[in-house]
């Protein structure tokens, strides 16, 4: 049965308003710190990675480093083997014999994929591998590297970069010596990759003693063609060597830097930082976003069970605060019926001293017992909602006849007159149950149709007003209908009709149809009210029972 809102008192307002306040402030601090903690966890993941990164990049440097320096110590100690050969002398040109030396010491060596070359003091070429020709550009005197070793005391063997020539290869010189004068040079070039480079991911920047880049080459496979200029900026060696990793030209970049053994030079591996963790952040965002959408979807579901369960907690509250009200009602009705009862009792005495006088029939006299009457059932209806009485005097009826008591009683109004009456009795229809309580609720139901077809009557929306009862009993349950045409009730009162003291009636009060729905349920039967075109119907259903006492089959 829905109860209509009590008014909400201005502390009880304000506590209700906290408490909502509170689970909401609850729900965003639990909302905030579940997304905060994947996306520390994250920030944390990446922290980690990028630390396993520089680590892997100080290893993969050091192994790429000391790949270098035994390729570049290989290559010197094969140049070096053939520049000792004494009769090896390219100060006046190479003889037939010389040549020939050098095509078997030299030629088609895999050590020198990047050519090999014999110069003069002067630096004029004069022989090259026919399979891998190298060319170096004239005149070398003006080459900073080749002015080294002229002026170099004693000459001695060096890496040098030959800039300009040949793409850019990285090459070991080798001076050839005769009786501490300089007679030419050996000069074998590297391939254009690295020895260690094989699955490395990155570029690779050779630096000299002044820090200045010499060369630079992607590792083999790699993708970062993006640095491939990086050793063209400015102060790149010194950003290199932070330790929190370097910021070149606005990219982020990693980077691990190790000297290359006995040569002078220092070796840098670089990163793209923001291209290596590309795709482990993606993976990240996207675990985030899952996981984030979960307990958000987590929180949903919480935050609709507690807003339910907070309902649940208004909707028992409000109901504790009906039942206070009605029982406090109830015991006040409950007074009130006592006094006024007594009063009526003493009038009704007055007015039987009257019987079988002339003024018995006088208009007024019939008046006060019309509002004797009326006040009668008021205080009946008061005493029974005070102190309802429980349905325990039963016994078998004959239900056609409780609904004649009942009828009977209702043709005592005045407004029954002005209202026909249509009865439909089934007859030998039993029910097991209290005759009071059941005539009471009957009688309510009928006197409320009545009164509501006078109503009608009086106001000109019917002109022959009726109500009809009938009874009928199938399967094993008996059926009463009482059924007028006055309109029907008030639509917004429809939804409070079972309530207590829900009334549009100027004469009523509201307890007539919460009294009949609780004497009826009490007897294991049903009360419906159904809006009809012409008005209202009330269905009244009991289960019938046989005149010996047992339940109709």
């Amino acid at each position: 049965m829905n109860q209509a809102p009590l008014p909400q008192s201005p502390p009880l307002l304000a506590e209700r308003q906290r408490t909502g306040r509170a689970a909401a402030i609850g729900l965003l601090l639990l909302a905030t710190v579940t997304l905060l903690g994947p996306l520390f966890s994250w920030r944390a993941e990446i922290e980690l990675v990028r630390t396993e990164m520089s680590q892997r990049l100080w290893q993969q440097a050091r192994l790429e480093s000391s790949a270098l320096a035994w390729h570049l110590a290989l290559l010197e100690a094969e140049l070096r083997r053939v520049a000792e050969v004494a009769r090896l002398d390219p100060l006046e040109g190479l003889s037939e014999q010389e040549v020939a030396l050098l095509e078997v010491a030299l030629g088609g060596s895999p050590l020198f994929e990047g050519g090999v070359v014999v110069l003069d003091a002067s630096g004029t070429s004069l022989w090259t591998d026919p399979a891998r020709p190298l060319s170096l550009p004239e005149p070398l005197t003006t080459r900073p590297w080749f002015q080294r070793m002229q002026q170099a005391q004693p000459p001695s063997a060096s890496v040098e970069h030959l800039a300009n020539g040949d793409e850019g290869r990285l090459a070991v010189v080798v001076p050839v010596v005769r009786e501490g004068a300089l007679r030419g040079a050996l000069v074998g070039a590297m391939r254009r990759d690295l020895p260690g480079s094989q699955g490395l991911n990155g570029r690779v920047i050779l630096f000299d003693r002044d820090g200045e880049p010499l060369w630079s080459v992607s590792a083999e496979g790699a993708q970062d063609d993006e640095l491939a200029h990086l050793e063209r900026a400015e102060g790149l060696f010194a950003a290199l060597q932070q330790p929190d990793g370097a910021s070149v030209r606005g990219r982020s970049l990693l980077a691990a830097i190790t000297p290359v053994a006995d040569h002078g030079l220092q070796l840098a591996l670089v990163v793209d930082e923001g291209r290596a963790l590309e795709d482990l952040r993606t993976r990240f965002l996207v675990q985030l976003a899952f996981h984030s959408l979960v307990l958000l979807a987590a929180l949903g579901v919480f935050a609709l069970f507690l807003r339910r369960a907070y309902r649940a907690l208004l909707a028992a509250e409000q109901r504790l605060r009906h039942q206070e009200t009605v029982a406090a009602l109830g015991a006040a009705s409950q007074l009130i019926a006592h006094e006024v009862k007594n009063a009526l009792n003493g009038i009704q005495a007055a007015l039987s001293a009257l019987r079988g006088s002339p003024a018995a029939q006088a208009l007024p006299v019939t008046a006060m017992r019309a509002q004797v009457v009326r006040l009668s059932n008021l205080a009946r209806s008061l005493l029974s909602f005070g102190a309802p009485r429980a349905a325990s005097w039963r016994r078998i009826l004959e239900l056609h006849l409780v609904v004649e008591e009942a009828l009977q009683s209702v043709r005592l109004l005045p407004e029954s007159s002005d209202v026909a009456l249509e009865i439909d009795l089934q007859q030998d229809v039993h029910v097991h149950a209290d005759p009071a309580l059941l005539e009471s609720a009957i009688d309510n139901l009928i006197r409320n149709a009545v009164e509501a077809a006078a109503v009608a009557r009086d106001t000109g929306m019917r002109e022959s007003p009726w109500v009809r009862v009938t009874l009928r009993a199938t399967g094993g349950r008996a059926l009463i209908t009482v059924e007028d045409d006055a309109g029907g009730v008030d639509p917004q009162l429809e939804p409070r009709l079972w309530e207590p003291f829900a009334t549009a009636r100027a004469k009523g009060i509201g307890l007539g149809l919460p009294l009949a729905r609780k004497a009826v349920e009490d007897h294991g039967g049903t009360l419906e009210f159904i809006r009809t075109p012409m008005g209202s119907r009330f269905a009244l259903e009991l289960p019938t029972t046989s005149a010996g006492g047992g339940e109709t089959p």
